[in-house]
């Protein structure tokens, strides 16, 4: 197998598969163990880029300062507060109203050089070099639409706390110490997960794109191979994808939630969780390969029932402007009821405005009986010209139109009269034509007869001398066999003459196709055996009546045998099989040309056709439109077949008795 089979085989599309599968769980996994690790700790490292920017101590300065000015205020006892803010590294003072809070004697100063510390007073700005903290003194919602720093004005009211009420919290380095610890060694855990994750998010995009390319192909085609999942419509498929992936995405994420906030006892669902979305994930990464495969197969449009449904309206919206388009400029019937129908809504809301409701029952009324008996005529009328459009195709071309609405429609009648009378009068030439042939060949054929006959009698007795020069008894030969051929032509041409013309007379009777088969071969063998060819006949050892002419259909097998001893390849094998099917008696002929043809199946069966166009056989072009005129006439069917170089007669006639 070359590399393109190794490449689409289904083995190695199972390996990138789970290969991708393998890169997201391992990925999902090392990620979440390593936060549920810094939740044993608390998660104090949340990617900030130095230790002074940390959002945790942060939190821990701002917490225990709201904390101290809630016990200030009273609101929560000291030992409330203590239990609240026992596991608080630094330090804190408060006062107000001789009230003190504090486990240390802080000065500004001091709390300024503390590595985290905030400072607040009622008449003065904040002081602070944390990120993010809460304003204590304000007992009323803080807008948050400012986004700068905030200011005096906004967030102190000195009005709220007598002068002399300060609050001092700080963490010095020193009591930061094992928090930065943390924080580094989280810091540390994180870049290296994050590596590790980044390298296994890239070996699964390249695995991904390699699926991309190959899959719904195989080794042994270029074909597009759809599977059972791809018989979805794309709406599904989507929905089934964000239903999978999101529900367990979002019990994994409230989970890691949950133990990095360091619930440890919820530790042991992390496995399950992490094997719920691995597998949703191998879900929605089949169904996504499942949409490759509809795009790459052109059936997105098809099975997308939006896009179904926007072509939809597209073509209604495009079919209904045609069709309005059609009805206001060619379809007159249409045109006269919309404009009716538009200006009788017009007229009634001109009689609202101006006679009110009185006046639209009585006026209405009117209008409305006036324009129905104008369409009930023009439909009437339109009706008319219909039916006797359907009369003309079924062959009337007497009937007339007459009384007919004024307009449109008086003029569409005297069209369909004048065309009635040309196509009578056309019918009529064509049948008088047709007429004036059948007579003239009829004419010709018979007034040929006895000069033939005089030509054929004397050339025969010469035929029997022995005539001086000897080429004389040649020539004499020659114009018996030519005179022989042109009687069997002329007598061609009187029978079919007769038979188109509906003169010949058919004595129909009860006949066994398969006796009337085995005389026409039998009469003919000298013929088949002197031609080289090898016949494989196919008959049935039961009767097969038929209702046909005895005369008639023997001379129809004989000019098929006829013609496939004249025409058929040297050497070949000419079918011929009888059989019933569905209460029909089939006969078909078939054999193989030694010409060229060229020609279309209803061509040869016209009169002076010939298959083979260099006429090297002797032939008149007459033998198989006299047999497709007397099958007809017996009441049968004639089709002949050309496949390649295969010609092929099809002869069939209801079973007698039937």
């Amino acid at each position: 197998m070359n590399i393109k089979g190794i490449l689409r085989s289904t083995a190695a599309k199972f390996i990138a598969f789970a290969g991708i599968v393998g890169c997201f769980a391992a990925a999902v996994l090392i990620g979440e163990n390593a936060i549920a690790g810094c939740g044993r700790d608390g998660m104090i490292y949340q990617f900030e880029t130095d230790f002074s920017q940390s959002s945790y101590m942060a939190g821990q300065v701002n917490n225990t300062a709201v904390t101290l000015e809630a016990a200030l205020e009273g609101h929560i006892s000291r030992q409330e507060f203590e239990q609240q803010t026992r596991d608080f590294p630094g330090s804190y003072y408060g006062v107000m109203n001789g009230k003190v809070i504090s486990n240390a004697e802080l000065s500004d100063s001091a709390t300024q050089n503390a590595a985290f510390y905030l400072i607040a007073r009622p008449d003065d700005a904040m002081q602070s070099n944390i990120s993010w903290y809460y304003m204590p003194f304000h007992d009323e919602p803080i807008d948050d639409s400012f986004d700068d720093e905030p200011t005096d004005e906004y967030n102190v009211r000195s009005a709220t706390y007598p002068l002399g009420t300060v609050i001092r919290v700080c963490v010095t380095s020193e009591q930061a110490a094992q928090y930065q610890e943390i924080w580094s060694a989280q810091r540390d855990t994180f870049a290296h997960t994050i590596y590790i994750v980044l390298t296994l998010t890239a070996a699964a995009l390249l695995l991904f794109v390699y699926l991309l390319f190959v899959t719904g192909r195989r080794p042994e085609d270029e074909k597009m191979h759809l599977a059972t999942l791809d018989r979805l419509p794309v709406e599904v498929n989507v929905l089934l994808f964000w239903s999978a992936l999101g529900l367990a995405g979002s019990l994994n994420i409230a989970l890691t939630a949950e133990i990095a906030n360091g619930s440890s006892d919820m530790i042991f669902l992390l496995m399950p969780s992490v094997a719920f979305l691995t597998a949703a994930f191998a879900f929605a990464l089949e169904l996504t390969l499942s949409l490759v495969r509809i795009v790459k197969n052109r059936s997105f449009a098809r099975q997308c029932w939006c896009v179904r449904f926007v072509r939809w309206c597209w073509r209604g919206v495009r079919e209904s402007t045609r069709k309005l388009m059609h009805l206001l400029t060619r379809d007159y019937k249409t045109r006269n009821v919309l404009l009716l129908f538009f200006g009788y809504t017009v007229v009634l809301e001109f009689f609202a405005v101006v006679f009110g409701a009185a006046g639209v029952v009585f006026l209405g009324t009117g209008w409305f009986l006036a324009a129905g008996y104008f369409l009930a005529r023009r439909i009437h009328g339109f009706e008319r010209i219909v039916d006797a459009l359907h009369r003309m195709r079924g062959g009337d071309m007497e009937s007339r139109l007459t009384d007919m609405p004024e307009g449109v429609f008086a003029a569409m009648a005297e069209d369909i009269n004048s065309l009635g009378d040309g196509m009578q009068a056309a019918v009529q030439n064509e049948i008088r034509a047709e007429r004036m042939k059948s007579e003239l060949i009829t004419n010709v054929s018979h007034d040929l007869k006895t000069p033939l006959t005089s030509i054929l009698s004397y050339s025969d007795l010469l035929c029997q001398m022995e005539l001086t020069p000897e080429e004389a008894n040649d020539y004499a030969k020659i114009i018996h066999q030519k005179g022989l051929r042109l009687k069997n032509l002329t007598s061609d041409l009187f029978d079919i003459s007769k038979v188109r013309s509906g003169v010949e007379q058919m004595n129909c009777e009860r006949l066994d196709a398969a006796t009337l088969v085995r005389q026409a071969l039998a009469e003919q063998e000298k013929a088949i055996q002197a031609s080289g060819l090898a016949l494989k006949v196919t008959l049935p050892e039961k009767e097969l009546p038929i209702r046909a002419d005895g005369r008639k259909m023997s001379r129809v097998l004989e000019n098929l045998i006829g013609n496939c001893v004249k025409y058929s390849l040297h050497g070949t094998r000419v079918f011929i099989s009888l059989a019933e099917c569905d209460g029909q008696a089939v006969l078909e002929v078939k054999n193989t040309a030694n010409y060229e043809m060229d020609f279309a199946p209803d061509e040869i069966t016209e009169r002076f056709v010939r298959g083979d166009a260099a006429r090297s056989t002797e032939g008149s072009g007459l033998g198989l439109a006299i047999a497709k005129s007397y099958t007809e006439a017996c009441g049968g069917a004639f089709e002949v077949t050309v496949d390649g170089d295969l010609f092929k007669v099809r002869i069939s006639f209801p079973i007698y008795g039937l």
